[in-house]
């Protein structure tokens, strides 16, 4: 991957970046502790949010929150260009925007109403939008051109999302149950044996499944989202060994080893 430009400040980070011949398997599944908000210039790509599946083409705007699982699919091996902005929700709401211009990450389902057409973005062409803001990043503060970029991004995302009630993307009954059991028992003992007896399947049938939908183990995809809510916790002012046991770790000596390995510190520093 070639990074082209970059435009950054604490809280946020936009980012144009360009793959001659992107290949799939450099881009794996992902979940992180920021929003983003993708949209892609050009290439032969989709989007797989929890397991839905999004067409994209030229202009799309993809959002995801922290917490929500998302990947690549690449279909062709042509040029493949996006811009990438993620940002810290702190970012937005300590610079004197209300919680509601956070609505179209907040206020949704996993995976759902993931994706806004440049058609629907009345107000603004997010490819021109974007590439703007590096123009002027080159005679204003990182901090004053991406506030601006962003309030303007997402009061037009707004608009968009509030007009939304129809689903998007494809996604199959299985999957879908699958992933949402798992999400709302993400603090319990849960093993794959228990999902499985919850859904009268074999775990061989659950872990194929769920790798069909979100392209990781279930494992895997319990421990980094359990890890999140863990981060989200702990910024709440939650005590260490609390959240632990809350985000469903049960030894904590296994949980510190974990995070150590993931973040490369100490659950106790930020």
């Amino acid at each position: 991957m070639s990074v082209l430009k970059e435009l950054s400040c604490e809280g946020f980070r936009l980012s144009h970046s360009f793959d001659k011949a992107p290949r799939e398997r450099d881009f794996e599944p992902h979940i992180h502790d920021d929003y983003e908000l993708f949209c892609l210039v050009k290439g032969s790509v989709d989007y797989m949010v929890e397991g839905k599946l999004y067409r994209l083409h030229s202009g799309a705007v993809m959002l995801m929150r922290s917490s929500e699982t998302h990947n690549l699919i690449v279909n062709k091996s042509t040029e493949y260009e996006r811009y990438v902005l993620n940002f810290k929700p702190s970012f937005v709401l300590e610079n004197g925007f209300s919680r509601e211009i956070l609505a179209p990450y907040r206020e949704r389902g996993l995976g759902e109403r993931n994706m806004y057409l440049p058609e629907e973005l009345e107000g603004v062409s997010p490819i021109s939008y974007l590439e703007r803001a590096f123009a002027q990043g080159e005679y204003l503060d990182a901090r004053t051109v991406a506030l601006s970029t962003l309030s303007t991004l997402l009061c037009e995302i707004n608009v968009a999302f509030k007009s939304k009630s129809e689903p998007q993307g494809s996604q199959n009954q299985a999957e879908q149950e699958l992933i949402a059991y798992v999400n709302e028992n993400l603090t319990t003992e849960l093993t794959i044996d228990d999902i499985a007896r919850h859904f009268h399947m074999s775990a061989s049938q659950v872990s194929r499944i769920f790798k069909r939908a979100t392209l990781t183990s279930v494992h895997n995809y319990i421990i980094t989202k359990r890890l999140i809510l863990f981060n989200k916790k702990i910024a709440k002012g939650v005590g260490v060994i609390e959240a632990c046991h809350e985000c469903g770790f049960r030894d904590y000596s296994a949980f510190y080893r974990l995070y150590k390995k993931r973040y490369g510190k100490s659950p106790a520093k930020k």
